[in-house]
């Protein structure tokens, strides 16, 4: 069962979402919410698969909710609202989904088939598959899944995790060693990016190539890489 919390400030807009789920039958729904308070409340009691967030909510925000919970909680998220504006953002802090409403049953159901996809995912990779990150004297366990490229720099390493960046010591090749190279590519001798997070390639010459991800940075594939490059997009070398 795929555990639900539903986190609107209006309640005509929850009970309808309520409804349009009891076409699934393996989505369990465990409360609505309608303040960041409640849900916080709602997240740290049951600790959802998945999450409806809605993005303007009274005294804060959905993006508020994902920080406040960020690096001990990590559900599914599917931004649910009236205004298309955060859509970048959304997909930034790796939202599954980004429902306009009024939304109809077939985008709902579109919405939770692609959840199912990546909570399967999730569950492929052992629970212990976390990086722990310094964090202001905390040490956070980051999900391996959340990470879409490393860069070396001078004897560390850059994580960048949607809109975040963590820097921590480490070798890039034993850091590539540990996330897999079925899913993580070498592009540069101090660039590995997450296989899924390239969007777009632009040919430059010389041999290197821009790499556009999902987030919307930018990737240089050095000369030394480009038939790998090729090679793992289904590019021809």
């Amino acid at each position: 069962m795929i555990k639900t919390l539903i986190v609107d400030d209006e309640p005509p807009a929850r009970r309808r979402l309520q409804r349009m789920l009891a076409a699934h039958e393996d989505v369990h729904l465990l409360a609505g919410c309608g303040s960041p308070a409640t849900a916080l409340a709602a997240l740290h009691r049951h600790r959802p698969d998945l999450v409806f967030l809605d993005i303007q909510l009274p005294e804060g925000d959905g993006f508020g909710i994902l920080d406040a919970i960020w690096g001990r909680h990590d559900p599914a998220v599917v931004f649910v609202t009236a205004f298309g504006d955060h859509a970048v953002r959304a997909f930034e802090v790796d939202a599954v989904d980004y429902l306009l409403k009024p939304y109809g049953q077939d985008r709902l159901d579109l919405a939770l088939d692609r959840v199912r996809d990546r909570l399967a995912r999730r569950a492929a990779v052992p629970s212990l598959n976390r990086l722990p990150v310094e964090m202001g004297g905390r040490i956070r366990l980051l999900d391996l899944d959340a990470i879409d490229y490393v860069r070396a720099e001078d004897g560390y390493l850059r994580i960048h995790a949607g809109a975040r960046s963590h820097l921590v010591r480490g070798t890039l090749a034993k850091l590539h060693e540990r996330l897999g190279s079925a899913e993580f590519l070498r592009i540069h001798r101090s660039v590995i990016v997450r296989l899924d997070r390239i969007r777009e390639l632009e040919v430059l010459g010389h041999g290197e190539m821009r790499l556009t991800l999902c987030s919307g940075a930018t990737l240089i594939s050095g000369r030394a890489y480009r038939d790998d490059v090729r090679a793992a997009l289904g590019l021809p070398t």
